[in-house]
């Protein structure tokens, strides 16, 4: 099984819609109180479609969907494009409209031992978030920077990713996480001159 989206016109749509019951369960009740018939139920699917689509079950779901939300974040960073200021808004946005990136893209809550897919995800998600920042550190290299690029967009890539994962465990509020991403703008900002906004 990959982690690609099915050719067949019928496996893909059910797959797409186990990957998009996945996301608004995850979201709400956490991977592990997600069951695989609840899954099923959400998507409108026999639980065999499920397994249809993803034969080692639950991880195979999620390494899937986190996947889809890694192609979905460099989609994002992809598009258009701009200085310093520009990737760091695509950034947040990303985040602001995927809560569930930070914990997914990691692959928090499963095992390599679960799947064979959840290794394949590892190795591709980690592929494109390595090019993701390989992009964007190439897009401001040019910029009047005061220090390493590439440290300075992982840094700022940390920061923004804790402060989400804050949100997510309820540690911050909205109003807090807005301040802290704007401490985090203003410091980014300070590394440039005119050229990096």
């Amino acid at each position: 099984m990959s982690l690609e989206v099915p050719l067949d016109r019928r496996r893909r749509r059910t797959h797409t819609a186990v990957l998009d019951a996945a996301e608004r369960l995850f979201s709400r009740h956490g991977y592990r109180r997600t069951t695989i018939e609840a899954l099923a139920d959400e998507a409108d699917v026999a639980v065999s479609s499920v397994y249809s689509n993803f034969a080692g079950g639950k991880a195979d779901v999620y390494a899937a969907l986190a996947w889809r939300i890694a192609e979905r974040h460099a989609e994002k960073m992809r598009r258009g494009s701009g200085g310093v200021m520009t990737h760091f808004d695509k950034y947040v946005e990303f985040h602001l409209d995927n809560p569930l990136a930070v914990r997914m893209l990691s692959l928090h809550d499963v095992a390599s031992e679960d799947s064979e897919n959840v290794v394949k995800a590892r190795a591709q998600i980690g592929a494109v978030l390595d090019g993701v920042v390989h992009s964007v550190t190439a897009a401001i290299a040019s910029s009047d920077c005061d220090t390493d690029p590439r440290a300075l967009v992982l840094y700022v890539w940390a920061s923004i990713n804790g402060m989400f994962s804050l949100r997510q465990r309820g540690v911050v509020d909205d109003a807090t996480l807005r301040q802290m991403l704007a401490i985090a703008r203003g410091d980014l900002g300070s590394h440039f001159g005119s050229a990096g906004s």
